[in-house]
């Protein structure tokens, strides 16, 4: 029966499903490749009397022609999201490192093909770092790929004390290397063909942190600035990359959430939302944005960022000044919502600063008599700047870089003002030898601001595995490294203070910067988790995202802007956070005078019934579409897992029939 039958047909009262199918031709990318499915119709109806099917005409999104790489397809959501791709007609590469459970997916899919509309499937048990190896099963069975779930993962979670160097490192490996192994052996596809669509999967404990996952909420958050820059360099391929933080029960989440939870989280709540934003036809607006998924409830998230309040930029700028005047900074009540990281008036803020008044002092001054601060990277540029700050304000410095001369040129510095500093010559990934240095001098440590870090940019087309792997770990993994070894030293003394350095390139990501945005990302997921993690201990961590001048804004701006975007004007910030005694968790951008808080904002998002419900649909997602991603009245801020989850848990009991009303 065609679509355009208008023919009546009398039904018995049962509810019926009628799948009927409009072809149109099959369109091909320059390499030959099919990669525009067919258009098909389904009707999902009940019937008591005669009824025209001409009436009852709803696109139901069809995946014939298309190859989908799922990882990690064995079980959970990677199986979900294999079952559902299958039935809608695409080819499929079941990846996992369990063969027998990836066979058995197959089976699933082939064996549904033989009796509906189920599509081909082949497996692949490589580990998902090995990339190359996972996109050449594409390659051979079925010509190209036009899909690609980064859904692979396990945990090793522990207390940020216990954690070891092999469980953060395994963490990294499978949330972050595999998914720039995998998307980079497709990429040259995605461009060739000119298209593509990347679906990566972070999580809750990325955005918000959470107790024991310091390394998975890294890696998860990693993945957020990652997405954000492919969709940026992939926009003019027609390739498109969207974040997921899925919440679903797998053999992973059955061994942190109880069993009655689990049952009403299925993965089949979560899969019809990935089918809906891979199809070619799925909503554009949908690249390099961030949304959580579960038991029927999705909504968006996004940054939202203060006005933020604006210090002249003189030498009356200080960790005093910033006391002074902290509330402004946090204050939200006139909200921005950024989407690049040039997207605010640089110019505007830093001219502003320059003509502002002598900036007012706290009446308590802030001071580090008798503390002790590292500095990683000190040996120029910011760190060398909070380094000369510290001293002015009372403390014991060490000044950490990776050169000798750099190192001690401060130090010496240092001396020659009247403060008392020590070099730690050595990488930033070695933590243990740099809180070593700080007690074998001064007996203690306070302070740390991890602050290293270099650049490898180039487009995701071209960076070398060599150069996201040193990015990471100079940015990254130093970073972890630093805090773990100054960890029990806080724990012991009930004190401590942490500002990591993330980059507004890592909150929003930017073109040719992929593992650079990927690491200042992962910063902020492991900041969130340590600050959950140290509150009870006095231990308080914060992230700020700064920038300064470039040679490009010296030769369009005026002198006194340029003036007002030195070093000298970020520090003031990181001197007042380390001195707090509440605030914690806390992300802050900076530049020029000028400085704000950025939060996470969640729309009011859309939840389907699920309380004997069959599964939402694909179709459902994109009739929703507006009401999942507006950000209107029903907003929310949720800071924390356990607010996030709570409008996912909410939507257990929905059956979508009317709430009476109370009387």
């Amino acid at each position: 029966m065609r679509h355009s039958d208008s023919r009546s047909v009398r039904l018995s009262c049962r509810t019926v499903k009628l799948y009927y199918v409009q072809y149109t031709p099959h369109l091909r990318s320059p390499t030959g490749n099919v990669y525009q499915p067919r258009l098909a119709r389904v009707v999902d109806c009940s019937f008591s009397e005669q009824s025209s099917l001409a009436q009852l005409n709803k696109t139901m999104l069809d995946f014939s022609g298309q190859t989908v790489v799922i990882t990690g397809a064995g079980g959970g959501l990677g199986k979900a999201y294999a079952l559902l791709f299958g039935s809608r007609g695409a080819n499929i590469v079941v990846n996992d490192f369990n063969k027998n459970a990836a066979e058995k997916v197959v089976d699933e899919i082939t064996k549904g093909r033989k009796t509906a509309s189920g599509g081909k499937a082949v497996v692949n048990f490589s580990s998902a770092t090995d990339g190359e190896a996972v996109i050449k099963s594409a390659i051979d069975a079925f010509g190209t790929v036009t899909i690609l779930i980064n859904n692979a993962g396990f945990l090793r979670d522990k207390g940020f004390k216990k954690m070891t160097d092999a469980e953060w490192d395994q963490i990294v490996e499978i949330h972050l290397k595999a998914v720039f192994a995998c998307t980079k052996a497709a990429w040259p596809i995605f461009r060739q063909q000119k298209f593509g669509r990347i679906v990566n999967t972070a999580s809750a404990a990325g955005l918000y942190g959470n107790f024991g996952q310091a390394n998975y909420s890294a890696a998860k958050m990693g993945l957020i600035g990652l997405t954000k820059t492919l969709a940026f360099e992939g926009a003019k391929y027609n390739i498109r990359a969207v974040t997921i933080a899925p919440i679903a029960a797998s053999q992973m989440t059955a061994t942190i959430m109880p069993p009655e939870m689990l049952a009403n989280l299925q993965p089949t709540l979560v899969a019809p939302f990935v089918l809906a934003i891979s199809h070619p036809d799925g909503p554009a607006d949908a690249s390099g944005k961030v949304f959580e998924v579960g038991a029927g409830f999705i909504a968006e998230v996004q940054w939202e960022r203060s006005a933020g309040a604006i210090f002249k930029t003189d030498s009356s700028f200080t960790p005093s000044a910033v006391k002074a005047r902290f509330s402004e900074i946090a204050d939200f009540s006139q909200p921005q919502y950024p989407k690049s990281s040039v997207d605010f008036d640089a110019q505007g803020f830093v001219e502003k600063a320059s003509k502002a008044p002598p900036n007012k002092q706290a009446s308590s001054a802030v001071d580090f008599k008798g503390k002790t601060v590292i500095i990683t990277g000190a040996g120029s540029g910011l760190g060398r700047t909070y380094a000369l700050m510290y001293t002015r304000l009372g403390a014991n410095v060490v000044v950490n870089d990776v050169s000798p001369k750099a190192a001690q040129g401060v130090v010496e510095e240092i001396a020659a003002a009247g403060g008392n500093a020590t070099a730690a010559v050595c990488s930033a990934e070695d933590g243990d030898a740099i809180v070593k240095t700080a007690l074998d001098k001064y007996g203690s440590v306070h302070v740390l601001v991890a602050n290293a870090g270099i650049l490898r940019d180039k487009s995701f087309q071209t960076v070398t595995e060599q150069e996201w792997d040193i990015v990471m770990n100079v940015h990254l993994r130093a970073t972890y490294k630093c805090a773990k070894a100054v960890w029990p030293v806080f724990q012991e003394q009930k004190y401590g203070r942490i500002i990591t350095t993330a980059s507004q390139v890592g909150m929003y990501g930017n073109f040719g910067q992929a593992n650079y945005a990927t690491a200042k990302s992962g910063i902020i997921g492991l900041m969130r988790t340590l600050s959950i993690e140290g509150r009870k201990y006095n231990i308080l961590a914060n992230a700020i995202a700064p920038s300064a001048g470039t040679p490009m804004t010296k030769a369009v701006w005026s002198p006194e802007a340029v003036e007002a975007l030195k070093p000298d004007y970020i520090a003031p910030l990181v001197g007042y956070l380390t001195n707090n005694t509440e605030t914690t968790g806390a992300v802050f951008e900076i530049l020029g005078g000028w400085a704000a808080q950025t939060r996470w904002q969640r729309s009011g998002g859309h939840s389907f019934p699920v309380k004997g419900k069959a599964p939402y649909t694909p179709e459902d997602v994109i009739a929703k579409w507006k009401q999942i991603t507006v950000f209107d009245h029903r907003a929310t801020h949720p800071s924390t897992t356990a607010e996030a989850m709570e409008q996912v848990m909410a939507n257990f009991s929905n059956s979508g029939e009317p709430v009476p009303a109370k009387l």
